[in-house]
């Protein structure tokens, strides 16, 4: 099986309040009130909105979302996302035209950047 392959799907039209636990990457193009945890991927929609807290190891945004984004590796943001919140994340990577008001959190790795100066100077 193909672990970029997402498994689980909340369409349009879909409403949940509450906490969603996925083993693998999800797509979401429907509202979730609470917080998503996968233990891959995260992938919101242009139509996907949520308020609330996202944590996986990469995170996609192109809809919106008001909240927290943990990513342990990367944040992708298309340039139709509109988000409002903290972001945390290794990378990141944002294209022309999205809408960012909130904290974003590298510290991680810019101190292994800089030990890795510290070690070679």
């Amino acid at each position: 099986m193909n672990k970029d392959a997402i498994m689980n799907v909340l369409h349009k039209g879909s409403d949940i309040e509450g906490t969603v636990k996925i083993n693998g990457s999800v797509r979401i193009d429907g509202k979730i009130k609470g917080k998503v945890k996968a233990s891959e991927k995260i992938v919101v929609g242009q139509t996907g909105v949520i308020e609330g807290d996202l944590k996986a190891k990469e995170v996609t945004l192109s809809g919106k979302c008001t909240g927290c984004i943990i990513a342990e590796d990367k944040a992708i943001f298309h340039s139709t996302a509109e988000f409002d919140g903290e972001i945390s994340c290794k990378q990141l990577l944002v294209e022309e035209g999205v809408v960012i008001d909130g904290n974003i959190n590298m510290k991680e790795k810019r101190e292994k950047v800089a030990q890795g100066t510290e070690k070679k100077g």
